[in-house]
């Protein structure tokens, strides 16, 4: 019987979470994640979220399976409504928030 999308996400112990969509094909690529799962595929998550899923590997041959993904909107409320609902239905051990950037294009900071 094949893994669902949804248990393999869970099989995953670290979720990296980007601040924009745009960010995800950027931090999969420098970090190998070569597997990809639309949200439409799982269980309880919102259908515009794009997993990429890996696996980092370590000295003495310990591995870490790892999904990136993103917020669906920018903002700090949108986020943190978006991934504690993914933190909530996925629930990876550990979470890691990249991509993160303020600036403000009135004081002359981006």
């Amino acid at each position: 019987m094949a893994e669902t999308p949804l248990r393999r996400l869970r099989s995953c112990a670290l979720a990296i979470f980007c601040g924009k969509p745009e960010e995800i094909t950027i931090i999969a690529t420098e970090l190998g994640a070569r597997e990809r799962i639309s949200g439409t595929a799982v269980d309880g998550v919102d259908n515009g979220h794009i997993f990429h899923i890996g696996k980092m590997e370590f000295v003495g041959g310990k591995k870490l399976g790892f999904y990136v993904t993103s917020s669906l909107r920018q903002g700090l409320v949108p986020f943190a409504i978006a991934t504690g609902a993914l933190i909530s239905v996925l629930r990876p051990r550990f979470a890691i928030h990249a991509g993160v950037c303020a600036g403000n294009k009135k004081q002359g900071v981006r």
